[in-house]
């Protein structure tokens, strides 16, 4: 699999900077952080853990918080009766990071609810598009390539590849820009959700 890296995105809802996402990956273990307020005075923080199998081929455990409202979900991919065909969702940057930067049309898999790992698995795909334009953060305008992503029949995400890098996301009403570091994609925001994003809930 891929060596080590770290991302930072900056969360935007309706053209208002919201919140930020911190992605994570030490070659075995792909964490994903998500906080943002809606602002109507409701913050949310989620975070995503999927350690992979020793092979690195596919997936072994997830861990899954999200707050408010106290939902955990956890699952052992094997004990579940889960093949090795199915990735939970925010795995699907894994792929999307090698499809980015291939020469790949597309790839299958299995879909899995990380807030409900026990749902069926839905049948997904990454497909490439054509390039597009479109527009970043400090008014650039590039052209990048979109991967949609598709899973149980409906779109669920689009995400822009720029020279092999994601710049830009959408997803759940809110469009996700690439940042450089961690202060881009922090400015201007509440210090709580830097910390959550750095430390996480602090589980083992």
């Amino acid at each position: 699999m891929e060596s080590a890296w770290e991302l930072w995105e900056s969360f935007w809802v309706a053209g208002v900077r919201r919140g930020a996402v911190l992605r994570r990956f030490d070659g075995e273990l792909l964490t994903t952080r998500i906080a943002f307020d809606d602002g109507v005075g409701a913050p949310l923080a989620s975070e995503s853990r999927i350690w992979l199998s020793g092979s690195r081929e596919t997936w072994s455990r997830l861990r899954y918080r999200q707050e408010p409202g106290g939902l955990h979900a956890a699952a052992d991919r094997v004990e579940a009766g889960l093949g090795v065909d199915t990735l939970p969702a925010s795995g699907d940057y894994l792929l999307l990071s090698r499809l980015a930067g291939s020469a790949e049309r597309s790839a299958s898999f299995l879909r899995v609810d990380e807030a409900q790992p026990e749902r069926p698995a839905a049948p997904a795909e990454i497909r490439r598009r054509p390039a597009e334009d479109i527009d970043l953060l400090e008014g650039r305008t590039v052209l990048a390539e979109r991967l949609d992503v598709v899973a149980g029949g409906m779109r669920v995400a689009m995400h822009w590849a720029h020279r092999g890098a994601i710049v830009r996301s959408s997803w759940g009403g809110a469009l996700l820009f690439g940042c450089r570091d961690e202060p881009e994609a922090l400015a201007g925001l509440n210090p709580r959700m830097g910390e959550f994003l750095r430390e996480g809930f602090g589980e083992s």
